[in-house]
């Protein structure tokens, strides 16, 4: 089902590209539109993951430094994996 705001994406393929990616469709059970439009959204995350430039708003960039520049939270559980020992057995600890 479409609405007012989808796109439609038209392409060809040569035969040997277009019979792999119909059977990769038919071995997942989807439709060949729906297996399209999954793969090219996973690659455009990808894509987009990988970026190394981000644009953002004022808004959200302040939010972002008073988070970068607000002292940590208080964590008792991570402050005693941090003081731990390497190698050392704690308290507790029975061998296994």
């Amino acid at each position: 089902m479409t609405s007012a705001g989808d796109e439609k994406i038209t392409c060809e393929l040569p035969e040997d590209d277009a019979e792999i990616i119909r059977s990769a469709a038919e071995a997942e059970g989807l439709s060949l539109g729906v297996f399209a439009v999954e793969s090219m959204r996973r690659h455009a995350r990808d894509v987009l993951a990988d970026r190394r430039l981000f644009r953002v708003s004022e808004s959200a960039w302040a939010e972002l430094e008073a988070m970068l520049q607000a002292p940590p939270a208080d964590n008792p559980r991570l402050r005693g994996l941090l003081d731990e020992e390497p190698g050392k057995e704690q308290p507790g600890q029975a061998d296994a």
